[in-house]
C-alpha cells in the first residue's frame, strides 16, 4: 500500500480508518465474518485498495480480508447498513471517503513530470520488443523491459494530424470537427491536456513535429507546447554528404527546455520525431546494417528484394529514432528527473505504405505503446487489453491529480500502472473505434495513376471510413464505396510499382491495395492477421457482422459523429491550408501555422485565395463565417 501513497496521504487515510474501525466496533458486537475492521496497529488493519476508474471520476473501493478474498466495498456498505447503527456507520464512512477523495497526493510522486515520445508513421510490429528481428532498438526494448508494454494499442485515426488531435484532446478523431482533417485545424473549444497542465503550473514544451500539418486558427501556438526545435545536428556528417534523417537534436532541445523551467517546476514535454516518415535516403539502410533477410513482408505485398529494400529504409529510420530516445533518457538522468517522470512512447499512425497509413487496418492503426515510470510501474509487464491513444490525455491529467473534462472520451490508464498484473487486466471487453475522412484536401488515389491502372474518371474525392475492433474481429464501414481508397504510398513509389508488376490472379495485389472496396469489411483477426479476407457477406459470420455493425453505429450516434448525424458537410467547409510549407522548425511554429496572424488578416487572406481560384461567393461566405465563429 505504501508503494502507491505519499507519507501524508498514507497517514491521513490510515488515521481516518482507525476512527472508522472504532465506530464500527462500538456499534455492534456482531461480526461481519472476515471483514470486521479491527482497531489494532496499522500493520494489522485491513488493507484498503483504491484506484480512480476515470469513468465519471468514480472511486472503486475494495476491502481485502485475511484470507485474501476481495469484496467490493459498495456491497459491503449495504450489508453494514443492515447490521450496524446507521448513524455511526455513516459518520465513519464519511470520514473514510473524505480521506480517499481528497488525497490528491495518493501517489508517491504527486506531480510527476510527463514526457510523450511519438514516432511519425511507425506500426507496432517494427520494434524489437514487439518481435521485429531485422533491426536493433535497444533503448526502446530496455524501456519496455523496465516498464509496461501494451500489446494492443490503437490510434484514433490512421493519419498524423487527426491522430495527434485525438491524443491531445482525449476524444475520438470523428468528434473533433475540422481537427479530423490533415491540413485542417483544431477548434479552440476542444480542450488539450498540455493547456490544462499549463494552467495547473506545469512547464509545457515540445520539439520536432507537433500537432499538424494544419492551421492554428484560434490558437496562438501549437497545442503541444512552446517549440524547442532550433538546436540542430547532422548525426551522419562523416558518412553522408547530406543528412539522411531530420537534423533535429531532439535530446539537445529537450535539455534546453529543462534549463528554461523554474526550479522544481513539473513539466510536460512532447518529443515529436519526424522518423520514420518518408522520403528515405538511399544507402542509409545499408549503413544501419538492416538485416533484409529477416524482414517480415506482409502478405498483401509482393515478397521481392525491391519491397524489402523500401521496408529496410523505413526500419533504418526507426533505428535512428531509437538512438535519440537513448539520448533523451540520458538528459533526464543528468537532470535527476528520471525516477520522477512518466515517459510514454508511441506513434501517430502506421507505416507509410499501401494498406498501412491512411487505412483502418491494423498496419494503419495498431501502435507501439510503452509506459515507463520507475516509482510506480512494476517492470517486465505486458498488457493484452485493447487501448486507444485517446486514453493518454485523461491519463496525464489523472496522474497530475487534475479533474478530467467530461468531453474526453478516453479512459485513464492509471489502473494499469498501479497493478502488478499482466495479461488481461480489465474485466470489460472493450471495443476500439477509429475513423478517417480524407488525407489532405482530397484522397490521394490519383497518385496511384500508373498507366492503365485507374480509369480516367476515377472518383478521388473523400474516402470516409469508420471502424470497430474487438479482440477477435475488425469491422470497417466505407461510407462512400464508389470512391477509390486513400493511397498513402505517394513518395516511396517502389512498393506501388512492385504491386503492379507482380500482380496476378493468385495474389490479387491490385485488388487488395488499389481497387474499390466493399461498403463493409469484416475480418477475423485470429485466422486472418493481415486482414485480407472480407467476411461481411459470409453467412457463417452473419450474426457477428450484424452485432458489430449495430454497436458501431450506436457508438457513432452516441458520440455525435457528423458522418452519421446528417451534418458531415461541415468537413467541406474546412478552409484550405494556404500557409507556407517549409522546414520543420517553421511548419510547427506559430508563424508557420498562422497562430500569430490576426484574425481579420487571416480571413482576408483566405477570401483573396478563394476568389483567385474562382470559388463561389456563397461557399466563401460559409467557410469564412464558420471559421470566424470557431476562432472566437
Amino acid at each position: 500500500m505504501r508503494k502507491f501513497l505519499s507519507k501524508k496521504a498514507y497517514t491521513t487515510i490510515t488515521s481516518n480508518l482507525l476512527i472508522f474501525a472504532s465506530y464500527l466496533n462500538n456499534c455492534s458486537d456482531q461480526k461481519l465474518n472476515d471483514y470486521r475492521l479491527p482497531i489494532p496497529s496499522i500493520d494489522t488493519l485491513v488493507t484498503i485498495f483504491f484506484s480512480e476508474l476515470i469513468n465519471g471520476n468514480k472511486l472503486h473501493l475494495v476491502a481485502e480480508g485475511s484470507n485474501g478474498f476481495k469484496k467490493n466495498l459498495s456491497s459491503l456498505h449495504v450489508n453494514l447498513l443492515k447490521t450496524f447503527c446507521l448513524r455511526t456507520f455513516t459518520l465513519g464512512a464519511l470520514l473514510f471517503f473524505h480521506a480517499c477523495l481528497y488525497a490528491n497526493d495518493k501517489l508517491s510522486v504527486p506531480r510527476p513530470n510527463i514526457v510523450l515520445i511519438i514516432a511519425d508513421d511507425a506500426s507496432w510490429q517494427h520494434f524489437g520488443t514487439y518481435g521485429a528481428k531485422a533491426l536493433d532498438t535497444p533503448n526502446i526494448d530496455k524501456m519496455a523491459e523496465l516498464g509496461l508494454v501494451f500489446e494492443n494499442a490503437f490510434a484514433s485515426s490512421p493519419t498524423c494530424a487527426p491522430s495527434r488531435s485525438a491524443i491531445l484532446t482525449g476524444r475520438n478523431s470523428f468528434e473533433l470537427e475540422d481537427g479530423m482533417l490533415l491540413t485542417g485545424y483544431l477548434p479552440k473549444k476542444f480542450h488539450t491536456y498540455p493547456a490544462i497542465l499549463e494552467k495547473a503550473g506545469y512547464k509545457i514544451g515540445s520539439t520536432g513535429k507537433g500537432w499538424g500539418p494544419g492551421g492554428l486558427y484560434g490558437r496562438p501556438k501549437n497545442p503541444v507546447g512552446t517549440p524547442y526545435t532550433y538546436l540542430t545536428q547532422n548525426f551522419y556528417k562523416s558518412e553522408f554528404d547530406e543528412s539522411p534523417v531530420a537534423e533535429i537534436n531532439y535530446a539537445g532541445n529537450f535539455n534546453n527546455f529543462l534549463f528554461d523551467r523554474q526550479e522544481n517546476q513539473p513539466f510536460a514535454f512532447w518529443i515529436g520525431f519526424q522518423e520514420p516518415h518518408t522520403p528515405y535516403f538511399k544507402g542509409f539502410a545499408t549503413h544501419r546494417q538492416i538485416k533484409n533477410s529477416d524482414i517480415q513482408v506482409p502478405s498483401f505485398y509482393p515478397e521481392t528484394e525491391a519491397t524489402r529494400s523500401v521496408i529496410a529504409s523505413y526500419l533504418a529510420e526507426i533505428e535512428h529514432l531509437d538512438d535519440q530516445i537513448g539520448a533523451v533518457f540520458e538528459v533526464l538522468k543528468n537532470h535527476n528527473e528520471l525516477d520522477n517522470t512518466l515517459i510514454i512512447f508511441t506513434s501517430d499512425n502506421g507505416m507509410p505504405f499501401p494498406r498501412g497509413k491512411g487505412n483502418l487496418y491494423d498496419h494503419g492503426l495498431r501502435m507501439p505503446l510503452i509506459a515507463f515510470w520507475p516509482k510506480v510501474i512494476t517492470p517486465q509487464r505486458r498488457v493484452d487489453d485493447l487501448i486507444s491513444l485517446t486514453d493518454l490525455a485523461p491519463t496525464f491529467l489523472n496522474v497530475a491529480g487534475l479533474k478530467i473534462p467530461n468531453q474526453m472520451s478516453g479512459k485513464s490508464l492509471l489502473d494499469f500502472f498501479l497493478t502488478d498484473e499482466s495479461g488481461k487486466i480489465r474485466s470489460t471487453n472493450r471495443k476500439i473505434f477509429a475513423g478517417t475522412e480524407r488525407h489532405g484536401k482530397k484522397s490521394a488515389c490519383k497518385l496511384w495513376s500508373i498507366k492503365n491502372l485507374l480509369p480516367d474518371d476515377a472518383k478521388c474525392g473523400n474516402y470516409p471510413s469508420r471502424s470497430i475492433r474487438s479482440d477477435e474481429y475488425l469491422l470497417i464501414w466505407n461510407a462512400i464505396p464508389d470512391n477509390y481508397p486513400i493511397a498513402t504510398d505517394v513518395k516511396g513509389g517502389l512498393i506501388k510499382k512492385e504491386i503492379v508488376r507482380k500482380n496476378d490472379n493468385t495474389n490479387n495485389f491490385i485488388t487488395i491495395n488499389i481497387e474499390k472496396r466493399a461498403e463493409f469489411e469484416l475480418y477475423h483477426l485470429v485466422t486472418d492477421t493481415y486482414t485480407v479476407k472480407n467476411l461481411s457477406l459470409n453467412t457463417a459470420h452473419g450474426a457477428r457482422f450484424k452485432e458489430m455493425k449495430q454497436e458501431l453505429f450506436d457508438y457513432l450516434k452516441e458520440r455525435r459523429d457528423p458522418r452519421v448525424m446528417g451534418n458531415h458537410t461541415l468537413w467541406d467547409l474546412t478552409p484550405d491550408f494556404i500557409l507556407h510549407q517549409g522546414a520543420t522548425d517553421f511548419i510547427y511554429s506559430s508563424k508557420g501555422q498562422g497562430g500569430s496572424i490576426p484574425k481579420k488578416r487571416l480571413l482576408k487572406m483566405l477570401e483573396t485565395y478563394y476568389k483567385e481560384h474562382d470559388y463561389d461567393q456563397k461557399y466563401i461566405t460559409k467557410v469564412l463565417d464558420r471559421l470566424e465563429k470557431n476562432m472566437n
